[in-house]
């Protein structure tokens, strides 16, 4: 019987079986035919288990990644609805740190608002001008760098910054200056509708602006504490 590794050629000499079918076999043949298949498919094996794995591994960071975002997110809400400034202290206002002790956990610093006199009177110029003498956002900067009023501080460095386009339109857009917190109206730079904004439960800090002075910038806009502004989109 004839050996599973050797082949007869004329002569009944036992040759190598890849020297026999050299020329007649490609390399991955000959090397199935020595026995790699085995090795092969071990190491297939192998790349589906890692692969295997990775996707586990994937899948735990995703839900852990998502149940932080939702945790943060709740606390975020909650923050606002009790009336606590969250993300950056407006234009026209001042931090104020409290101190408050949840039930059951240990106290926390949160922050509320305050009025800054000078800077707010440049607010309320700022709706004035759009809303009342309707002044291009344009037209409203040129007016305050040619004005006392100071401009906001620089994001970066904290230093008193210039009067910017971005910087009227940040003012003008912003529903704090209602006098209640407002949390979730961008996601990833994105507006988000203002159906799902998420507000304080009750005016929480003095405003500088009435309803009916932000709805003369934004016609469509309603405030959700009062009745008399205008219907929303």
């Amino acid at each position: 019987m004839h050996s599973n590794t050797a082949a007869r050629d004329e002569s009944d000499d036992r040759t190598p079986r890849w020297v026999a079918t050299d020329g007649r076999h490609t390399l991955r043949q000959r090397l199935t035919i020595l026995g790699a298949r085995l090795f092969r498919s071990q190491e297939d094996t192998n790349n589906e288990e890692t692969e295997l794995s990775w996707r586990v591994r994937q899948r735990v960071l995703h839900d852990y990644h998502a149940s932080n975002l939702a945790t943060a997110r709740a606390g975020s809400e909650e923050l606002v609805r009790a009336g606590f400034n969250t993300g950056d202290v407006p234009y026209g206002y001042r931090a104020r740190r409290v101190r408050v002790t949840p039930t059951g956990r240990r106290p926390r610093w949160r922050t509320r608002l305050l009025i800054e006199p000078v800077e707010a009177s440049a607010v309320r110029m700022i709706f004035v001008w759009r809303g009342e003498d309707r002044l291009s956002v344009s037209e409203i900067r040129r007016r305050l760098a040619a004005s006392r009023y100071p401009a906001p501080l620089d994001a970066d460095t904290g230093q008193p910054g210039v009067w910017t386009v971005a910087a009227v339109q940040a003012i003008l857009h912003n529903p704090k200056y209602l006098g209640c917190q407002v949390w979730g109206r961008t996601h990833h730079g994105k507006r988000v509708p203002r159906s799902e904004w998420v507000w304080s439960e009750v005016w929480v800090h003095p405003p500088v602006v009435t309803p009916a002075e932000f709805a003369a910038v934004h016609p469509r806009f309603r405030y959700p504490h009062s009745t008399s502004a205008v219907d929303a989109a």
